[in-house]
């Protein structure tokens, strides 16, 4: 179970460990939606390890930005964490 230390998560590695496993644009997307509501990355679950290896990079950031754009709405959440995965799944 993650502890908190680095290399635990790529999103705890981001935002309080400072370290860099996102391309910048990425990282930068990762650090404003952290802003907004650090919880939302609970509901991607492992999606961020992904990232983390260059995955589904374009996917993720159309992603990041619709969940800041519907901040506050959990429905939008859900429709959008499920749009990306099936995209993810199709490609």
């Amino acid at each position: 179970m993650p502890n908190g230390k680095p290399g635990d998560s790529p999103i705890t590695d981001t935002v309080i460990h400072g370290r860099h496993p996102f391309p910048p644009d990425l990282e930068d997307l990762v650090i404003k939606l952290h802003n907004f509501d650090p919880q939302i990355f609970n509901l991607l679950e492992w999606e961020p390890f992904n990232w983390e290896e260059g995955k589904y990079l374009n996917e993720a950031k159309e992603l990041l930005k619709g969940l800041m754009e519907n901040y506050g709405d959990p429905d939008s959440y859900k429709r959008l964490i499920a749009q990306y995965r099936q995209k993810i799944r199709n490609a």
